[in-house]
């Protein structure tokens, strides 16, 4: 039995940076997510992007391009 010293602590792993693209509804203005996933660092330098996603709230096809994109944690 080890008296002085107590549990060593667990590894820290290193914070996740990966995040989940999402835009909002203009009809409903609830998130919805686009399939898509990219490196929070990276984000910045990536050049202009569009997309078409589905929406599952209003079922209706929205545009959106980088401006309106929300990084989810």
């Amino acid at each position: 039995m080890n008296f002085y010293f107590g549990r060593p602590s667990p590894p820290r792993k290193a914070p996740c940076t990966v995040r989940r693209l999402l835009v909002r509804c203009p009809a409903t203005s609830r998130l919805i997510a686009t399939g898509e996933t990219v490196d929070e660092p990276l984000w910045a330098a990536i050049p202009t992007k569009t997309g078409k996603v589905t929406c599952p709230h209003c079922h209706k096809a929205h545009s959106w391009v980088k401006g309106d994109v929300i990084l989810a944690r």
